[in-house]
């Protein structure tokens, strides 16, 4: 029984994460209520997202979701078109400013390495790398005051932010670009 026990602790460690030996902090999955921390920030358009809903994996409907924005044509990112969307962004929600200018100079870079599961598919890349960098380098300004955004707070500056997808029995731990070394900075 004991034997089991341990076996099961070990088990939850290795799936979801462990702590931040430097800052004491829980890293694994995204929390919850990160975006309701966060104050939702919204960078999609929600009509061209629900429009892509049916497809199956997150690689096909981020691309999805890039073609109804025309910022893919036949495959091919269009990061110009990206990066005026942010631009906008930004002007409409200057609080966000140094997110949107990480996503800029890192997530719209020429060369942007694989950031889940997915190999070769660069709009999945994108968003991630975007999704990060809003949690990362978010405002004092844009979060939320309430109690239970204290660990999300914690997390965000302690914690990789990796795709849910890399923490699935499946996915071999440390395979899923390094989510799992620490501390790591996007």
């Amino acid at each position: 029984m004991l034997k089991l026990c341990v076996f099961l602790a070990l088990s939850f460690v290795a799936c979801h994460g462990a702590p931040n030996k430097a800052s004491g902090t829980f890293c694994g999955l995204t929390p919850n209520n990160m975006f309701k921390c966060l104050n939702n920030p919204r960078v999609l358009n929600l009509e061209a997202a629900a429009k892509c809903t049916s497809q199956v994996t997150e690689c096909e409907k981020i691309t999805c979701v890039f073609r109804e924005q025309k910022w893919s044509k036949h495959g091919v990112i269009d990061k110009a078109k990206i990066r005026a969307h942010f631009e906008q962004y930004e002007t409409e929600h200057p609080e966000w400013a140094p997110a949107v200018q990480h996503v800029k100079a890192f997530c719209l870079a020429p060369e942007l390495r694989a950031q889940g599961v997915f190999l070769n598919c660069p709009a999945y890349d994108i968003m991630q790398c975007a999704l990060a960098s809003f949690i990362k380098h978010a405002s004092p300004s844009v979060w939320s005051t309430e109690q239970n955004c204290d660990y999300p707070k914690a997390y965000a500056a302690d914690c990789p932010v990796c795709p849910s997808d890399c923490y699935s029995a499946a996915i071999p731990i440390g395979s899923c670009n390094a989510c799992y070394l620490q501390p790591r900075t996007v």
